[in-house]
């Protein structure tokens, strides 16, 4: 077998009439390796599940109390400059659209607020999706969220989808 590389520095030479290119067999070596281990890692009988039973959400899905944490960027002060946020808040939802909640919110210019209280309504869709509008005190707005509920109403995902300047995450889940 005879080394070269004064043909092709990225070649190398085997034998008297291959060659095998550096440049086309790592990629390709990466690729089968992680086919090969993406294979090796899924789990047996990876499919969706059919039970047979309906799971369609309704306002009635979302019942209780909530613990909610809270982040993301929010509007802050009359300046309308954004400011990092983090919180906690316990939401309660009546099962009927109405909600009220409770809420300890630290901003990285407002600095910390506790126990404000806030109310508000929601709409949950068939397919589990949904919104709420949230009204907080001292707050001359309305957070407009979008929710989709996870596991069978114990969890609940949200994103503020107004005002534009927020952009704030919630995961809530049932207490």
């Amino acid at each position: 077998m005879l080394l070269s590389t004064s043909a092709n520095p990225h070649s190398i030479r085997v034998g008297k009439t291959r060659s095998l290119s550096i440049r086309r067999a790592i990629p390709f070596v990466i690729v089968a390796s992680l086919m090969a281990a993406l294979a090796l890692a899924a789990p047996r009988g990876l499919t969706a599940k059919n039970d047979g039973r309906v799971r369609a959400c309704s306002d009635r899905t979302l019942r209780g109390d909530y613990g909610i944490l809270i982040s993301g960027t929010a509007p802050s002060g009359p300046s309308g400059q954004t400011a990092t946020i983090i919180g906690t808040a316990l939401r309660t939802y009546d099962g009927h659209g109405k909600f009220t909640q409770i809420d300890n919110v630290h901003g990285q210019v407002s600095g910390a607020i506790a126990d404000r209280p806030g109310s508000g309504t929601y709409q949950v869709n068939a397919d589990c999706s949904g919104t709420t509008t949230l009204f907080l005190t001292g707050v001359p707005f309305p957070s407009e969220t979008s929710i989709v509920i996870v596991d069978d109403g114990r969890e609940i995902k949200e994103v503020v989808m107004s005002p534009p300047p927020a952009l704030v995450t919630a995961v809530q889940t049932r207490r």
